[in-house]
């Protein structure tokens, strides 16, 4: 894969997989409640933490690959990559704990609630 896409690829991947699991969720509230198959929802929650997680290892990788050191006043190539990994990791992050914390109502709560 081209670093730049990987660049993006690893900045995006973790707010779009939250997206999808909360469309997910939406959309099988219906069959939920109707069958009571709650597993459904667990699966799109875990589905969305491993791509999420993946993400924030490939930014890792990007970041560590480019040095450590908080992007700076460096210009070029090495400072996009050190850039966008950093950014990546920091939303691979936060998108974990978004998407843990859209899946606490599924453990309280029934599929129709």
């Amino acid at each position: 894969m081209n670093r730049a896409v990987s660049a993006w690829v690893a900045v995006l991947a973790g707010p779009v997989a939250w997206f999808a699991s909360l469309l997910a969720n939406f959309a099988l509230t219906a069959q939920i409640c109707a069958r009571g198959w709650k597993a459904l929802l667990f699966a799109v929650t875990i589905l969305a933490l491993i791509l999420t997680a993946s993400a924030g290892v490939l930014a890792w990788r990007l970041w560590r690959e480019t040095g450590v050191e908080l992007p700076g006043e460096t210009a070029g190539v090495a400072g996009f990559r050190r850039s966008m990994g950093l950014a990546g990791v920091l939303l691979s992050g936060m998108f974990v704990v978004v998407i843990i914390a859209q899946a606490i109502p599924n453990l309280i709560f029934r599929g129709c609630e």
